[in-house]
């Protein structure tokens, strides 16, 4: 009897510790299955593979991949790439839901790659569909392309832009959803001199390497952080003129092909104009330096119509404890939200680090203190750049970006 006692324990404990497999759990249906685990992180997800071979072929199918990805669009997150003694490290935040004047979120940390410090600005960390494009990573000593997914921890190396002596490279990670595919846009220039080579490489086929294609618009150097909406890349040139001054590029990512989008009369582009996505249109945020406690407005300009070049303008006028909630420190631009928020934070990490919401129909400012970097802020923080010196001002860098979605897709 001991002996039978000792069985029926010792197979209620396997059965409890063991998951079961999908066609074993009758009492669950798949599409409840399929409900509960899209409502899992991505990390998860990617633990709930190892459990068993049916479990695995559901999360690998497209179909559970692309309804993660749609459920991960309507709740993007904000992406942190942060610099620190040669490495890029990945930390992330959700949106706060209806925030006070004064919230608090925590940052969950994802990953770090060596990175070349000397070619941190030549290239952007804007997230599409969850994937990171990393132009210059150090990789044996040389300054490769790379992509990663900070949710899943997946990197992989490209091949190495053909530069044929150029001193700059300009890179955009691009995405088409009419074909659904991923490319690395990438032009080559020399310093005070004319982009001369445009490349363009895509993701997913077998044998990847990079093509050169024409371009029919002439700008000596372009911003480095562009943004593509609906698969079309902005972003800002300087001219080889005439005219002079600087103009909005627009490169169409399906067709591969270049226009120009003509500035409105009294818009001052600039190089350090931030491009935002304003509720599915090219917005332009104007604030001609840094926002600070003196700032009384900034200018929003929208894209109306990219054919016929017609642009509204927006005068947004901060409010009253904007002088309070801001203090002495000095803001840029970050992006704007799916909600109509234009987001404002310093370019640099500190303790406390802050993100600024300010809602343009309420005319209301929120300030939201973001935590969990503080052991990687430890003995690194910059209270003021007079006292630290630019170089310490330069190693603290962060990039923030508004649209990143946790994508679940093995690369």
């Amino acid at each position: 009897m001991k002996t039978r006692r000792q069985d029926a324990l010792t197979s209620s404990r396997r059965s409890t510790r063991a998951p079961p497999s999908v066609e074993n759990a009758k009492t669950i249906p798949i599409d409840l299955f399929i409900e509960i685990l899209l409502r899992l992180p991505a990390k998860s997800i990617a633990r709930c593979r190892c459990v068993s071979k049916s479990w695995a072929y559901i999360l690998r199918r497209t179909c559970f991949t692309e309804l993660f990805l749609t459920r991960s669009r309507s709740r993007p997150q904000i992406l942190f790439s942060c610099r620190k003694n040669g490495e890029l490290f990945f930390f992330s935040t959700p949106h706060v839901q209806n925030p006070e004047r004064s919230s608090r979120v925590a940052a969950s940390y994802h990953m770090k790659f060596p990175f070349d410090d000397r070619s941190y600005y030549q290239g952007c960390f804007v997230p599409v569909n969850g994937l990171v494009c990393l132009p210059h990573l150090l990789e044996s000593k040389k300054r490769v392309p790379m992509i990663c997914n900070p949710s899943t921890g997946q990197s992989f190396v490209l091949p190495k832009v053909r530069t044929k002596g150029c001193d700059m490279v300009y890179s955009y990670l691009v995405y088409d959803p009419v074909g659904k595919e991923f490319k690395l846009f990438s032009m080559t220039a020399r310093v005070y001199g004319s982009c001369e080579e445009h490349q363009v490489l895509t993701l997913g086929t077998r044998k990847l390497s990079w093509r050169m294609i024409e371009c029919s618009v002439s700008v000596r150097y372009a911003q480095f952080n562009g943004i593509c909406i609906d698969g079309v890349l902005y972003y800002i040139g300087a001219l080889n003129g005439p005219p002079w001054g600087h103009g909005i590029v627009c490169f169409d990512v399906r067709s591969e092909k270049f226009k120009f989008v003509n500035k409105a009369e009294d818009m001052e582009l600039w190089s350090g104009t931030t491009l935002v996505n304003y509720k599915g249109k090219l917005g332009v945020l104007l604030s001609f330096g840094y926002i600070t406690q003196d700032s009384e407005y900034f200018e929003l300009w929208v894209l109306i119509d990219a054919e016929k070049h017609e642009w509204s303008k927006h005068v947004c006028v901060l409010p009253p404890l904007w002088k309070n909630i801001v203090s002495d420190t000095m803001l840029e631009f970050v992006g704007m939200t799916s909600r109509g928020e234009i987001v404002m934070s310093t370019c640099y990490l500190s303790n406390p680090f802050y993100v600024y919401y300010y809602n343009i129909e309420d005319n209301t400012i929120t300030r939201v203190e973001v935590q969990g970097m503080e052991a990687f802020m430890k003995d690194n923080t910059v209270t003021s750049i007079e006292s630290q010196g630019m170089d310490a001002f330069v190693y603290c860098r962060v990039h923030i970006s508004l649209s990143h979605v946790e994508d679940v897709k093995l690369m």
